[in-house]
């Protein structure tokens, strides 16, 4: 059962003063007027959710008094189950919450809702103590749910937007709920202090369902983080390539010419696992009846069958991809346009006899150079590419040929006539595992392949269209419609559209007198963030001598119970003056230090927030988790100065680079 996004509104805050009642707005008995209120906020919030809840049947649940005066119970006929103690549902729930543990709590998951009462119990309180940011209530049984909106006010939960329902959700559809809801508001910054919340019942009931939602939790998490990257070195070659590829942007059409310009439409993705060799041979003759696209990989595979793709893409800043490029012949790549994120090497594009379209992955740093080419939500792999591309372009069905992500026949990776071999990479057996394969059978895959198919999941599930994955083997992705190819042809590729010349028409539009204006504003850009990034370099210096001068009044209250309690007001203070370079960072430098330099840091800054976020759960008292957090601060800001010296030499090389470009734009 999919969930509503919840419509956004005003943010009350979780923390409310403990009530005096025990109750805890908890109803004795069951009242038909608390059933009508909830769903009244429920059809608001959660519509979607809302009419399902309409259509359950409450079979295998009763709602059943305990002692007198005390707040009702469920039971589960089935496994004759009081879900409470009914002696006292409120001390059972307040003693199953005290033997978690709980501390630092800033993302409680609950595993099971039962009548609500620990997720109000925790709620009224226990948030402020555990300084909580976010409720996500997770309850695998609609028939629960039910019963709990009869039986329990749930207005101030359901209202509340700190607070996320996922009700009913198949296993299969948990990891793209969560890994969206944690992609908003960066909710996997909480990840390091995110704890799992549950009553015993829920888990007597539901065990395997609650422990999967809670590894989906973690791999979706793990998942947003990688989205990010993972070292910082890597992103800043992304950011250097960006950099030297600027004459390449500036001067070549972009993908957003071409948005919706297929709309209804046939794509065909082709990428380069295994299978590809089963049906490639399908491709002759349909040029002009799909929008071939095909990823860097798969471009000499099929230039030799005589194929020709519309689109390739490419989105790798790693040398390898020159390999697959280079040696080509311009009359052979004569129509077929290199869409690649420019990002890639600037060696790509010059081993590249063909014509461009510049396409952007959402990174912040083509925001910040303020030159539209069209910007995508990509994911991970040119795969993932190419089917954004299409998506972006109206393409309905998307068709996805070689898209394995898994080993083929005798440990093959790759499709005959791969530029880099039909088996690449080492993987032992402990470095593989299984999933399930579009012929419903277990197949091997790997870590980076399945980390593609997950991306893959969250793109079909955001896809309003059809999705076929005529690959013909390999592993199947969630939401994908799974049919041979010659099937797909001839239910979906029948009329000629001539897509080569939609191209052409569209990109048409773009101008050398556009591009010129472009290349003198970009120039004035990288002449104003150079300035910039020099004033943060130096406050991250003056800050760092800042440090030196403090560290010790700060170490000697860590290790020193007696005077952290005499700091007060002072490490109030200290926290002010010590953060405050980093907090006017963002603010008085936002183009230059959020646009332009984050995504170099993000993959370190998002490290470090993370652990900040968990440090708490390490000291006894929050004044002492705050001096340790001031101490590592001193790592913050040597990281930032270093990255944000070499990000500076890369502007510089660019403005050289730009400088020689001058004259020759003059004249235009």
């Amino acid at each position: 059962m999919k969930k509503s996004r919840k419509k956004k509104g005003k943010n009350p805050s979780l923390r409310k003063k403990p009530t005096v009642s025990p109750a805890l707005n908890i109803s004795i008995r069951k009242e038909p007027s608390i059933y009508v209120r909830n769903m009244q906020v429920l059809q608001k919030h959660y519509p979607e959710l809302a009419e399902e809840i309409k259509k359950v049947e409450q079979l295998n649940y009763q709602i059943v008094p305990s002692s007198p005066g005390k707040p009702v119970t469920l039971l589960a006929k089935k496994d004759n189950l009081h879900y409470y103690d009914p002696a006292d549902p409120l001390r059972d729930v307040q003693e199953q919450l005290a033997a978690l543990k709980l501390k630092n709590t800033r993302l409680a998951v609950f595993l099971g809702f039962g009548l609500g009462y620990e997720t109000l119990y925790f709620a009224q309180r226990m948030v402020e103590e555990q300084n909580t940011s976010y409720l996500l209530i997770i309850e695998k049984d609609p028939q629960i749910f039910k019963a709990a909106l009869q039986a329990t006010n749930l207005e101030p939960l359901l209202g509340n937007p700190r607070a996320r329902f996922m009700v009913g959700l198949p296993e299969e559809k948990l990891y793209v709920e969560i890994r969206n809801y944690l992609a908003e508001n960066s909710r996997f910054m909480f990840l390091k202090a995110m704890k799992p919340v549950y009553h015993l019942s829920a888990l007597k009931l539901h065990k395997d369902y609650y422990l999967d939602a809670l590894r989906q939790l973690r791999e979706s998490g793990a998942h947003q983080v990688l989205h990010f990257g993972n070292d910082p070195h890597d992103s800043l070659i992304g950011v250097e390539n960006m950099l030297e590829n600027l004459n390449e942007i500036i001067f070549n059409p972009g993908i957003n010419l071409l948005f919706n310009k297929f709309k209804g439409k046939p794509a065909i993705v082709v990428s380069t696992g295994p299978s590809l060799n089963k049906n490639k041979h399908l491709l002759k003759g349909l040029e002009d009846k799909a929008l071939i696209i095909s990823v860097d990989a798969s471009l000499k595979i099929l230039l030799e069958m005589g194929v020709r793709p519309h689109l390739v893409t490419s989105l790798e800043r790693v040398p390898a991809v020159v390999k697959l490029i280079e040696g080509l012949k311009k009359g052979e790549v004569k129509d077929v346009y290199f869409a690649a994120c420019p990002v890639v090497r600037n060696a790509v594009y010059k081993s590249y006899p063909g014509p461009r379209i510049i396409v952007y992955r959402n990174f912040d740093h083509f925001k910040w150079l303020g030159v539209d080419r069209g910007i995508l939500n990509i994911q991970l792999s040119s795969g993932n590419m190419a089917f954004k591309v299409a998506e972006a372009l109206g393409c309905d069905p998307i068709v996805l040929i070689g898209q394995d992500l898994a080993f083929g026949e005798e440990g093959h990776t790759h499709a005959k006539g791969a530029t880099l071999g039909e088996k690449q990479g080492k993987s032992s057996n402990k470095a593989t595992f299984e999933v399930m394969g579009n012929d419903g059978q277990p197949i091997h895959t790997k870590k980076v392949w399945y980390s593609f198919l997950k991306a893959y999941e969250l793109d079909v599930a955001g896809y309003a269209g059809t999705c076929i994955n005529s690959t013909e083997g390999g592993a199947y992705i969630n939401g994908t419609i799974v049919k041979p190819f010659k099937e797909t042809i001839d239910s979906y590729i029948q009329k000629s559209f001539f897509p080569a010349n939609i191209i052409k028409e569209n990109i048409a539009s773009f101008t050398i007198e556009k591009a010129d204006k472009d290349f003198y504003r970009v120039f004035r850009l990288i002449e104003k963030t150079s300035s910039d990034m020099e004033e943060i370099i130096g406050s991250c210096k003056k800050a760092l001598q800042l440090h030196d001068r403090y560290q010790k009044e700060l170490w000697d209250c860590l290790s020193d119970g007696e005077k952290l309690k005499s700091f007060g007001i002072r490490l109030k203070d200290l926290y002010d003056e010590i953060l405050a370079p980093k907090r006017r960072f963002a603010k008085d430098y936002y183009e230059t230090f959020q646009l332009f330099f984050m995504h170099t840091l993000q993959s370190f800054n998002i490290k470090f927030e993370m652990e900040m976020i968990a440090i708490p759960e390490k000291h006894e008292t929050r004044d002492a988790a705050t001096v340790e957090i001031l101490l590592r601060h001193r790592e913050w800001y040597t990281v930032v100065g270093e990255l944000a010296g070499v990000c500076l030499d890369a502007l510089h090389k660019a403005k050289e680079k730009l400088e020689q470009k001058l004259p020759v734009r003059s004249a235009h």
